[in-house]
């Protein structure tokens, strides 16, 4: 192949040969020329010199052409190697097929993506070397080889022995080659691999229709959006949204002023909780949570509570957080709860007043389980445990004295009965008297039963009824011996009249004196006993006052000086100054005193002392008089103690035995109380008490004789 010399090279041997002819001539046509042989020797050193260059500039353009050439070689190869190998490394498919379609190049991702070598490729028809295949690019293939648009395959199923039996989805790409002289040398196809695109594809679109469903078929509805810089961005929401507050979801679709949520997502937050949500919300550091309960306000006017649940992701690159929030209804619940409070506070109150009902009653209640424990007791019955709460434990633990020691017999005789029991028992040391009401009661429709113990105090009931006998004995006893002693006053008087007139009439005859001494003795004797006997049965008719009793203890002292005197007995007083008054008939309190002062004196040996004191005293929260005699004799006898207040009864000789009834009687008219006992170092102690003007007025109370 020759290369022919360039415009610039044909141009300058132009030049030459012109400059060679001009030269010739010259020398032929110059006139110092001696001979023609110089001109000859010149003309032809002329033309060899000329013919000489153009050949000489030919070889030059033919190196340069050579070298031009092998640099354009070496550039096509490294352009074709350089191709070979971005077809070699690109994960797209490339084919090149001629006019015959059939295989001219196949790069690696191709082969890979049939299942074939390449070689197995090159030459062969598009279908022989996959009939499937080429069945489906050969019309793609004809089509791009009569146009010069590029023909697309937006997804191609196909099935290789890559993946035998499984199918594969391809992107193809099909476009016409021409030479450079416009010639077309055949179609270059591209496949891109989308099988797991498009399943990823399949997978998410079918998770989205899952989460659709999910999101639907949830009561709670979801919002999301961007924290940037403490501002919500890019806010959304689910369409359950509606289900919850009544407004439509494309309320919320709209961006608020400056990009931020709709205005309603703040709006229909009730305002007295708007400000803390907003704060919560926005306030969300990376990775945190936060959990609170607020009101919104629906579309129409009710309003609703809810459980707002959000969370916020870490920073991403642009640092902003993600949040997701879950908005659940508990509108519901909130009211159930409150009920529940309403009814829990209900109950309390109830309970209360139960609990002050059922310590209200004076009598101890009890109420026990079927197998004995205590279950719940008022405070009556606390303070007879001694002032403990013995719940829940067992009552035969717990009952060592009475009256809960006696109920244990009554609960064993219930388990076995199931009916109701009422017994009375006496503490003997305390001298109270109880009632034991005691009852099993069943549950209705359970199984669960309770025994329930009263213990009623009937110690005072019993004094009354037993003061109310004697009472009506002593009223029915004082008419007959009101009675008795009229009728005996009148013979009195006689005989008294009779043994004065025998006297003034005999005259003082020694040997009649004894006899009227033991007369006038026994008569005497029988005065005193009509008195007292009219004094027991005198109703009860006095003028009462309030005042000290102290003046009137005093008087009694004063009758009583003779007779200590005379029995050379020493009586001793310790009256205290201030004593509350009392309300008193002190003409009758007076014999009270007396009568006890000279009880004292009497049983008094000569030579001992009777010591009389008053003083204030508190007892069982009320306000008392006290006065105590003390004498110095042997004191009661045991066995006398519960009898020494009945009528006649009397160990002293020549008494008459109504002197302490009397004594008991007035003091029941004054409802004051006396007590007897031995005294520890000796003698007999009577103790008068009278209630104070000052304390509430109470019903008769006597106590029985102190140990």
């Amino acid at each position: 192949m020759h290369e022919f010399p360039t415009r610039r090279q044909m141009l300058l041997a132009v030049l030459m040969a012109t400059a060679l002819a001009a030269l010739i001539e010259w020398a032929w046509a110059s006139p110092d020329a001696a001979s023609p042989l110089p001109r000859v020797l010149t003309t032809a050193a002329l033309v060899l010199t000329c013919a000489g260059t153009p050949a000489l500039l030919l070889a030059h353009a033919r190196e340069r052409t050579r070298r031009e050439r092998d640099a354009a070689l070496r550039s096509a190869g490294d352009s074709s190697a350089l191709r070979d190998a971005i077809m070699d490394v690109t994960p797209v498919g490339f084919a090149f097929f001629d006019r015959n379609l059939r295989y001219i190049h196949v790069n690696a991702a191709l082969a890979a993506m049939n299942g074939l070598p390449a070689g197995g490729h090159l030459g062969r028809h598009v279908s022989e070397v996959m009939p499937e295949l080429g069945r489906l690019l050969a019309p793609r293939l004809k089509s791009a080889l009569e146009t010069d648009a590029p023909v697309q395959d937006t997804c191609l199923e196909v099935e290789t022995p890559a993946a035998p039996g499984e199918p594969r989805f391809w992107f193809g790409s099909y476009s016409r080659v021409r030479g450079t002289g416009g010639e077309v040398l055949g179609v270059i196809a591209s496949l891109s691999e989308l099988t797991e695109r498009m399943r990823a594809e399949e997978s998410l679109q079918e998770h989205e229709g899952l989460l659709d469903v999910l999101t639907r078929s949830l009561p709670d509805y979801l919002w999301g959006g961007k924290l940037r810089d403490g501002a919500l961005r890019d806010f959304y929401c689910t369409p359950v949204i509606e289900r919850t507050t009544g407004y439509p979801a494309s309320a919320f679709a709209e961006p608020g002023p400056g990009g931020g949520p709709p205005p309603l997502w703040a709006e229909m937050i009730h305002p007295e909780d708007r400000a803390r949500y907003r704060a919560r919300i926005e306030s969300l550091a990376p990775g945190s949570e936060v959990e609170l309960e607020h009101r919104l306000i629906c579309a129409d006017g009710r309003v609703r509570w809810v459980r707002s649940r959000a969370a916020a992701s870490a920073k991403d690159n642009q640092g902003e957080l993600h949040v997701g929030c879950v908005v659940t209804d508990i509108t519901d619940r909130y009211l159930a709860d409150e009920l529940r409070q309403r009814l829990h506070e209900s109950f309390r109150r109830s309970a209360q007043e139960w609990r002050r009902t059922f310590d209200a009653v004076t009598s101890p209640l009890v109420v026990l389980g079927a197998d004995g424990t205590i279950q719940s007791l008022n405070a009556a019955a606390c303070i007879l445990f001694g002032g403990l709460d013995p719940s829940g434990q067992p009552l035969s633990t717990v009952a060592s004295e009475p009256p809960w020691s006696s109920t244990l017999p009554l609960v064993d005789e219930l388990r076995r009965t199931h009916g109701s029991l009422i017994r009375e028992v006496k503490d003997p040391r305390s001298r109270r008297t109880w009632e034991l009401a005691a009852a099993w009661v069943d549950e209705v429709g359970g199984e669960d039963s309770r025994i329930i113990v009263v213990a009623t105090e009937v110690t005072r009931l019993l004094e009354l009824q037993a003061s109310l006998r004697r009472s009506e004995t002593m009223a029915a006893m004082g008419a007959i011996v009101a009675g008795v002693a009229h009728e005996v006053r009148n013979p009195l008087f006689s005989i008294s009249a009779v043994v004065d007139a025998v006297e003034a009439t005999v005259g003082a005859r020694a040997e009649l004196a004894p006899y009227l001494d033991v007369l006038r003795g026994e008569v005497r004797r029988l005065n005193h006993l009509t008195q007292e006997l009219f004094e027991y049965g005198r109703p009860t008719r006095g003028e009462w006052v309030e005042g000290p009793v102290r003046p009137v203890v005093e008087e009694a002292l004063a009758a009583c000086a003779l007779t200590g005197e005379q029995s050379r007995v020493t009586v001793t007083q310790t009256l205290a100054e201030a004593l509350p008054a009392v309300r008193m008939d002190s003409r009758r309190l007076f014999h009270v005193f007396r009568n006890v002062l000279e009880n004292a004196v009497q049983h008094s040996p000569a030579g001992t002392t009777v010591k009389v004191a008053t003083s204030p005293l508190e007892e069982e929260g009320r306000a008392w008089v006290r006065c105590t005699v003390r004498d110095g004799g042997p004191g009661f006898r045991e066995e006398d103690l519960p009898h020494v207040f009945e009528p006649f009864f009397s160990k002293r000789r020549g008494g008459t035995g109504l002197g302490l009834s009397i004594v008991q009687r007035i003091l029941e008219e004054h409802q004051g109380v006396i007590r007897l006992r031995n005294h520890p170092e000796g003698g007999a102690e009577v103790t008068l008490l009278l209630p104070a003007v000052s304390s509430p007025s109470v019903s008769l109370h006597l106590d029985s004789l102190a140990s």
